[in-house]
């Protein structure tokens, strides 16, 4: 594995074994997704993230797996794993197709050799991918797919873990 794919694996791995007895309270589920609501270096929260698989078998392999995010600001965004070493760190764009419908791109930014970061969805694709059955991410001329099952149930989560772990008014 390359240093940036452990470096990046170890963040993950991190984040679930600094959840511990006080960030247990942390974790959020929603039907098959498993996650946390993560802090920044302040304390504060930073976003929501559900992924596609548990928090076991996260910490068992970061690779092939999709999560979806929400900020405190509303804005949900996706995390895409890949294999190690399939991508170029750096901005990027990433080619979505939700089901049936035509391909978009967004914007992206490759956080590893192996997972890119897109930090907000347009009102248009969000839509659809609350609907959705499907999705298929491309970066690099690398394609990944994922079944999906409920999203719109693990968006109401998101807004859910934003609202009780966020700042208060």
């Amino acid at each position: 594995m390359k240093c940036g794919s452990m470096s990046a694996a170890l963040l993950i791995a991190a984040a679930v074994l600094t959840a511990g007895p006080a960030g247990a309270q942390n974790l959020i589920s929603q039907e098959g997704w498993e996650g946390f609501a993560m802090r920044d270096a302040d304390n504060k929260l930073d976003r929501c993230v559900l992924y596609n698989r548990t928090v076991q078998a996260l910490t068992a392999s970061p690779y092939q797996m999709l999560g979806i995010t929400r900020d405190p600001a509303g804005r949900i965004g996706l995390l895409i794993f890949y294999d190690p070493r399939m991508l170029t760190r750096g901005e990027t764009t990433v080619r979505l197709k939700l089901d049936q419908r035509a391909p978009i791109s967004v914007a992206g930014t490759a956080l590893s050799d192996f997972h890119v970061n897109v930090a907000a969805l347009e009102p248009a694709t969000l839509a659809a991918l609350r609907d959705a059955k499907a999705i298929e991410a491309t970066v690099e001329g690398h394609a990944i797919r994922f079944e999906l099952n409920n999203v719109g149930a693990v968006l109401d989560r998101l807004d859910a873990c934003v609202k009780i772990y966020g700042p208060r008014s």
